[in-house]
């Protein structure tokens, strides 16, 4: 994988979700390049960094919607929302991380109102409360399939969308981004931790579906990206409105997972803040162990719908091997798993390496699965 700061897989893998969002390499090199040679540990100049490389975007953005580029703009404050998004995953829990991410939702309510996104804002209510989303709808005369996207422990539905974008809604199907317990919003302004039983959002979030004529929630399917993986095959288990799975990343046992990174000394500093946070427990021991509810060992037999897994051989995030026995133990009879090998390109975790092949490929195997427009050829994947 290209590594940004050679040897930092923490830090670099910040710059590559940000270049996986629509970032700048050329941004990331101006404003991140003389960090290269700083400790990991400076957070301060690493939070400095990304927001100047942020509010550089914004002030450009600001020039262009006065000249009136609408469209212009709108690409600027996208891109500043994800600077601000990226650089505060390194930072634990304070002034600058809340600074930073209402700098990336202001910068997203921007992007919004600079009229060209085709976003339509969505609040569900849960047993965990409000859960706000986005709806990116396809152009079309009758309500289409929706897909549902869960991001995993750090992504918020901001940086989702700016990941999937018009992806879905090309294919003839809607598609909602949206933050749950222990992402997005729930966790930085409400302090809502994850939870297990993943079920539970997603049924309030069908729920909600099934009450809206601009979608068709007969028809619902469940992406996870990362440890949205885990999110996405658990629901699939215990919801059976849910139609279809995909899992960005084949989760296994998430709670032996990161007992075992944490004993062989790969539990980074920010481990040390972000597994309690994520889990609303008090230390890194607590959190392990509330982690070992986060398991699909017993639960991949009931996922029945038809199912796609998609790995990387080299992850070094999720064992490709906890991928290989997800698929073996999934009780669909349609299932896939696609593993990316180095020659293929994606072989890291979520293709951070080579995205886009993969999201186009999840796209294709989901517009196989679920209706089609009308007079539009399903694709021949899969």
């Amino acid at each position: 994988m290209f590594e940004f700061f050679p040897g930092d897989h923490v830090r670099s893998s910040s710059v590559n979700l940000a270049l996986m969002a629509g970032g700048s390499l050329a941004d990331l090199g101006r404003w991140l390049g003389p960090l290269r040679d700083a400790p990991g540990a400076d957070l301060d100049a690493w939070a400095a960094a990304w927001a100047g490389m942020a509010h550089q975007q914004e002030a450009l953005a600001a020039a262009d919607a006065a000249a009136g580029y609408l469209a212009a703009a709108s690409r600027r404050y996208l891109r500043a929302s994800v600077y601000h998004a990226a650089g505060q995953r390194q930072i634990p829990p304070g002034p600058t991380k809340s600074e930073s991410y209402a700098a990336s939702l202001q910068a997203f309510g921007n992007a919004l109102d600079c009229g060209v996104l085709p976003l339509v804002r969505i609040h569900v209510d849960s047993p965990d409360g409000t859960l706000p989303g986005y709806l990116i709808a396809p152009d079309a005369s009758s309500p289409r399939p929706v897909v549902i996207v869960y991001g995993g422990l750090d992504l918020t539905k901001e940086m989702l969308y700016a990941t999937v974008g018009d992806t879905f809604a090309r294919r003839g199907i809607t598609c909602l981004v949206i933050d749950t317990p222990g992402t997005g919003e729930l966790i930085r302004l409400r302090g809502v931790p994850s939870r297990p039983d993943y079920e539970v959002p997603t049924a309030a979030i069908i729920d909600h579906l099934r009450t809206r004529h601009d979608v068709d929630a007969r028809h619902v399917a469940v992406l996870g990206v990362s440890f949205g993986g885990y999110y996405a095959a658990r629901s699939a288990a215990f919801e059976p409105r849910v139609s279809a799975c995909v899992s960005w990343a084949g989760s296994w046992d998430c709670g032996a997972l990161w007992r075992r990174r944490w004993d062989e000394g790969s539990g980074e500093e920010p481990t040390r803040w972000f597994l309690p946070w994520v889990t609303g427990t008090g230390t890194v021991q607590e959190a392990l162990e509330r982690l070992k509810l986060w398991t699909l060992a017993d639960v991949w037999p009931r996922v029945r719908q038809p199912l796609l897994i998609v790995h990387g051989e080299d992850d070094r995030e999720i064992p490709v091997a906890d991928a290989r026995r997800a698929f073996e133990a999934a009780g669909s009879a349609d299932k896939r798993l696609r593993v990316f090998t180095r020659e293929d390109g994606g072989a890291e975790h979520i293709q951070s390496d080579d995205p886009g092949p993969t999201l186009d490929l999840i796209a294709d195997w989901l517009s196989s699965r679920l209706p089609a427009l009308p007079g539009s050829p399903v694709p021949a994947f899969a």
